[in-house]
């Protein structure tokens, strides 16, 4: 069974193109479009992971966070923010609040996976060799 992930982000092209990255990688992915249909579907799908854009319509990335790591249900996910923001303020906001990684835009597709693999432990389905 594929290992899940959310992806937030209301950009229109951005999620699509996220989502093919991943699903290439062998991950299923869902969306959502701002942080209160996020907290919605990461407590009914329990993903194995969150990437979230900083800035969203409704509630910024940071304050999603805290609403998420305050639940039993949802605590252990991690979050990757992936932000044009570089300013130092938001990634000590975004970290101190329980965003395992902040990535900043672009990112390669290379960089991205192995993030995901890394903070979500995937075992690899395929022998070396």
């Amino acid at each position: 069974m594929a290992q899940k992930i959310l992806i937030v982000e209301n950009n229109s092209d951005l999620p699509q193109l996220l989502a093919f990255y991943l699903s290439d990688a062998g991950y299923e992915t869902s969306r959502a479009r701002n942080s209160a249909q996020a907290i919605s579907k990461a407590l009914a799908e329990r993903p194995d992971l969150i990437i979230t854009d900083l800035y969203l319509p409704d509630m910024n990335a940071v304050d999603a966070t805290v609403i998420l790591k305050q639940d039993p249900a949802t605590s252990g996910i991690p979050i990757v923010v992936l932000t044009a923001m570089t300013f130092g303020e938001w990634k000590t906001k975004a970290l101190k609040a329980g965003v395992a990684k902040y990535l900043i835009k672009p990112v390669s597709p290379p960089e991205l996976t192995e993030v995901v693999r890394t903070l979500i432990q995937q075992p690899s389905s395929l022998t070396e060799g």
